[in-house]
């Protein structure tokens, strides 16, 4: 028998000391996620902790002053202090807004930049410290911000969208392990070019891509806010197509938009009244049905105040359910002026039975600027009224276009009649135009409600329904009010206090938006750390009040 020399059993043992050690560390790698899983997570339909308690996501958005679009991220945001203060609210979560220039520059694709790991951790530390948890929610993507229909470039150039995935795989891998992290929020308000199979294939690349990495923490998946061109929601409520674990559905209660943006410059929509107002209509899922086409056009060239005298339109089709008056300025690529419209009601037998409006267009409040090609421009003319000096404009349109006023809706009744009437003046009106005074009328399949609390239900009704039909769980990752709307007794509180109490009914959990901004924040002032002597308090008081 021939004896192995020593430094021959030395070596095996080294290789066998190895190949253990290689296999435990496999075993401590393939477990590692499972043993340290103390993350949110869905059980039984349910958002639990890791030891299966149930958990409520209530909050705020930060949202980190992403639309400078500045390299780097912001200082003057938020500090650590304002953990503390969501907390005292009563709050539990943070709606984490990130631009994808925090971490990377377009002329560096896929190098990642530590200044925004480090604003990263640290506010990670804060939030840890406050028991708060964080969603990371990516709402300037590569391609462009999406709200506004802008960001074409996420979805026409593909090297976009392997970007936007890339960083998201390499967010969830360094933070796979972070509890204080709720989850990722994919896109913020999607708009794709051409259909929601869009935004379901990036979705699912960008979840796929995450999975290879982290396999349990929470992603939010939202719905598309509409598509390029076309309002109408799809039978799934645009809620993208997917596939795979732990995924929230989101979506945002900004209904109705005419009272929560009002007065806000860059909506542009006027004065949008009161909360609750019982005199004023709203519905939800209202579309465009048809119109009395057939009113007198104004001449071309220049022309004095005219009165122009409808056509009486007689109510037959019953998906007619709401109208309201329309100014067309379609092609008029000079100017044409409006003032002193009417509206009459007439019962079967053409007998007049009383004026619906009366109106002096003496303010471009509520009134809102459609363009089929973008071009024009309205107004509120001071020098050039009917019967005072004020009245309303439209100029330079080359296509079709209308003013239709959110103020001054009516509901028609079957087989009466209606006829709007009032005065045009106009300046180099061009030949082909075709301005004149029109009633839209609008359908729906919803309720035709008023503005309160119960249409506030309508509109939330219909995401609760579709996400228990799909058995899953709902995010409201943004509701809120203009600033406009907690002023004049407008009731931006009770609008508010309607809401949470509507998303606790319905278990949606919600972050509201937005903790530091002059448009929508708690927190006011641009540009410099939140002061508590330029806040929101009676809002603060409420949130305490009622998530405490």
């Amino acid at each position: 028998m021939k004896f192995l020399s020593l430094k021959y059993w030395i070596f095996i043992l080294l290789i066998f000391s190895s190949c253990t050690k290689n296999d435990n560390e496999n075993s401590i790698s393939s477990t590692q996620e499972e043993v340290n899983n103390n993350l949110l997570q869905i059980s039984n339909n349910k958002l639990v902790d890791f030891n299966k308690q149930p958990v409520y996501l209530q909050g705020v958005a930060f949202g980190n002053e992403i639309w400078s679009n500045a390299p780097i991220p912001p200082e003057t945001h938020h500090s650590e202090i304002d953990y503390q203060r969501v907390k005292a609210m009563g709050m539990n979560a943070v709606r984490f807004y990130l631009n994808y220039r925090f971490f990377e520059d377009d002329t560096s694709p896929y190098i990642y930049k530590q200044s925004g790991w480090d604003w990263l951790d640290k506010n990670i530390q804060w939030a840890k410290q406050n028991n708060i948890y964080l969603i990371l929610n990516m709402h300037a993507p590569q391609g462009g911000y999406q709200s506004q229909g802008t960001g074409d470039a996420l979805w026409n150039i593909v090297e976009n969208q392997n970007r936007l995935a890339a960083l998201w795989k390499e967010i969830a891998n360094k933070y796979k392990y972070e509890p204080t992290i709720a989850g990722f929020g994919l896109v913020n308000e999607p708009v794709p070019t051409s259909s929601i199979e869009q935004w379901s294939n990036l979705a699912q690349k960008i979840i796929t891509e995450i999975r290879t990495v982290n396999k349990n923490h929470l992603i939010f998946i939202e719905k598309a806010i509409y598509v390029k061109g076309n309002f109408v929601p799809n039978e799934n409520l645009n809620f993208p197509n997917v596939t795979g674990g732990n995924i929230i559905y989101e979506f945002h209660g900004y209904d109705p938009l005419s009272y929560t943006h009002q007065l806000l410059e860059f909506a542009k929509l006027g004065d949008g009244g009161k909360y609750p107002d019982e005199n004023t209509i709203e519905t939800s899922g209202s579309q465009w049905y048809t119109a009395t086409f057939n009113n007198p056009t104004i001449s071309y060239g220049n022309s004095g105040w005219n009165y122009f005298e409808g056509i009486k339109y007689k109510i037959t089709d019953d998906k007619i359910k709401i109208a309201q008056p329309a100014l067309i300025g379609a092609s008029v690529n000079g100017t044409v002026f409006f003032d002193d419209i009417n509206i009459k009601e007439y019962d079967e037998n053409g007998t007049f039975t009383k004026n619906v409006f009366d109106i002096n267009l003496n303010t471009i409040d509520g009134w809102y600027y459609w363009s089929a090609n973008d071009s024009g421009t309205v107004g509120l003319k001071e020098s050039e009224g009917h019967n005072d000096l004020k009245c309303l404009f439209i100029s330079n349109a080359t296509d079709d276009c209308n003013l239709s006023s959110s103020k001054h809706h009516f509901i028609p009744k079957k087989n009466y009649y209606y006829q709007i009437s009032g005065w045009m003046k106009g300046n180099n009106v061009a030949t082909n135009a075709a301005c004149k005074l029109r009633i839209d009328f609008s359908t729906t399949e919803s309720p035709i409600l008023v503005r309160n609390k119960a249409y506030l239900a309508s509109i939330l009704k219909k995401n609760v329904d579709w996400a228990a039909e799909n058995k899953t769980i709902l995010f409201m990752g943004e509701f809120g009010a203009g600033a406009p709307c907690f002023e004049n007794d407008k009731g931006g509180l009770q609008f508010v206090k309607d809401m949470v109490d509507l998303a606790k009914e319905y278990n949606i959990h919600f972050t509201y938006h937005a903790y530091h901004e002059d448009s929508f924040g708690i927190y006011k002032g641009y540009g410099t750390l939140p002061d508590p002597n330029n806040v929101n308090q009676p809002l603060i008081n409420l949130f305490t009040q009622i998530l405490n």
